[in-house]
């Protein structure tokens, strides 16, 4: 897809969208400017610095729970947006993003040039904002939104399902919508960090990627750290292991550090796609490949069975007897798995041995269902230790 000309996704390099938050309430007070001097420098020097794409925004989106931030009235955000857009467009080129979960704020910022919308409310939070997307024509970023502040990865990945169903019932082109799985936003710490470990998974709606990490309060909790101000480092590298795991925009306070992660993260990335058709996804457990089955759309008698074979274990067993590791060999085989172990063990050179099994979920599960009921070889414990780990 494309915003203003930017190609984003698929093997683009990852755009960093630089933060302007004109309101006071934003929990990280460096990032507010509210005078056209304070403007005009922000976005001269986050386009110096590498942003590609800037994004405004006139109310606070930051938890009350978290930071205290009050409600913004919606003619007060129109004030400021309107009063930014003014000065931000006559300044750069590159495409705005505007900030909103209302659709007549979300008009004029449109009207006054900018380019690509930032819900954060997933289309929930304005029944017109749908059809204002439709009508414009415009890309759109939907973030998950739940009720409950979304209480897990799959939570986080059923809002955006319901995000997309509402962008299909009122037309809304896919090709232009961009994806946000919503980290932070009063989620628990631990929330965050799961779905930051299974990013991979929002791949399977085959949209663009963006996330937004920058000094959050998960990123405080894990290192003690209540102020916004000293969450830098933790922020970069949060960001680097986002990129590494296949994002495609990045939204940030600190472009220059995040342009930074963002190549380190580009360097290691575990996902990769070719000629925007060919994607590979390192897809981490059977519940991914399910949802990815559903969304090719497999039947539903057969997803489960299938997505037992999507995922390749490598398991490491240490200091096996030879005899122990020989039949574990010749199980795998049989399953249809494989095996590989020191070269002298097949002629018993060797009393022990390290051993590495390759298989399916459903291939290691049938060689712990086997050998827990072989008594000789320590081969039964080995079973059960496996089948706890796993």
């Amino acid at each position: 897809m494309t915003i203003k000309g930017l190609a984003i996704g698929g093997d683009n390099p990852v755009r960093v969208m630089g933060v302007i938050n004109l309101s006071p309430e934003s929990f990280y007070q460096r990032s507010v400017f509210g005078d056209e001097e304070s403007l005009r420098n922000c976005v001269r020097t986050m386009e110096s610095q590498g942003a590609t794409i800037i994004d405004i925004g006139g109310a606070s989106t930051a938890p009350s729970g978290v930071y205290g931030t009050t409600k913004v009235e919606e003619e007060k955000e129109l004030e400021r947006v309107s009063f930014a857009m003014g000065i931000i467009r006559k300044e750069t080129s590159l495409p705005i993003s505007i900030d909103t979960t209302s659709s007549t704020v979300a008009e004029i910022a449109l009207d006054m040039g900018a380019d690509i919308v930032n819900d954060v409310s997933g289309l929930k939070g304005d029944s017109e904002m749908a059809k204002l997307i439709a009508e414009r024509a415009i890309p759109v970023v939907l973030m998950s939104n739940c009720p409950d502040g979304c209480s897990s990865a799959n939570a986080s990945y059923a809002s955006l399902e319901e995000s997309i169903a509402i962008a299909k019932r009122n037309r809304i082109e896919l090709e232009k919508v961009i994806l946000d799985p919503g980290i932070g936003f009063g989620k628990p710490p631990e929330v965050d960090f799961d779905i930051l470990r299974r990013l991979t998974r929002f791949h399977i709606f085959g949209r663009p990627i963006l996330v937004g990490v920058s000094r959050k309060a998960f990123i405080g909790a894990l290192l003690g750290e209540p102020n916004p101000e000293k969450r830098l480092t933790g922020t970069v590298a949060v960001t680097s292991i986002a990129v590494m795991k296949g994002v495609d925009v990045i939204r940030a306070h600190d472009v220059a550090e995040a342009c930074i992660a963002s190549k380190v993260g580009e360097a290691l990335s575990v996902n990769t796609v070719y000629d925007g058709q060919i994607e590979v996804l390192a897809l981490s457990d059977r519940h991914e490949v399910e949802l990815l089955l559903e969304k090719i759309g497999v039947g539903g008698e057969i997803r489960h069975e299938l997505s037992q074979k999507g995922v390749m274990n490598q398991i490491v067993l240490r200091g096996l007897s030879a005899p122990a590791a020989l039949i574990i060999k010749q199980e795998m085989l049989a399953l249809g798995g494989d095996a590989a172990y020191h070269y002298d063990t097949i002629d018993h050179a060797i009393e022990k041995t390290d051993m590495l099994i390759m298989g399916t979920d459903r291939q290691i599960r049938g060689l712990v269902g086997k050998i827990k009921m072989m008594t000789y070889f320590g081969l039964s414990d080995i079973g059960k230790r496996i089948e706890k780990i796993i």
